[in-house]
């Protein structure tokens, strides 16, 4: 998947947005985390960045808020990103659908 931006910085805010909808169901299907993995090098995340999110989940630890006043610049980017995500596992369930709405709501797209 294309990066929403050449900013890292915006990038990986995305990603915590991706991983927080991912972790909507109480758990991070190994397709799921793969797919975010890859995003975070293809869209230049920088690796430690990655690596504390990640962690951040291993430990059961509350992930880190996305900036959405940052992310609502780019809302379509976003929510194209967090839809891919969804559909990695190929499981969408009713708590992931339910997130992404209420995404969809705090970038002010719904």
């Amino acid at each position: 998947m294309k990066a929403p931006t050449h900013d890292p910085h915006f990038n990986a805010e995305v990603i915590k947005l991706l991983l927080q909808v991912a972790w909507a169901d109480d758990t991070l299907d190994p397709k799921e985390r793969a797919f975010v993995e890859q995003l975070g090098r293809d869209w230049k995340v920088p690796a430690d960045v990655m690596a504390d999110l990640l962690t951040h989940l291993d430990l059961g630890k509350p992930l880190p808020q996305p900036n959405l006043y940052l992310l609502r610049q780019r809302a379509d980017d976003v929510m194209l990103a967090a839809h891919a995500l969804v559909r990695a596992d190929g499981v969408v369930g009713v708590h992931e659908t339910e997130f992404l709405a209420m995404v969809e709501q705090l970038l002010g797209k719904a």
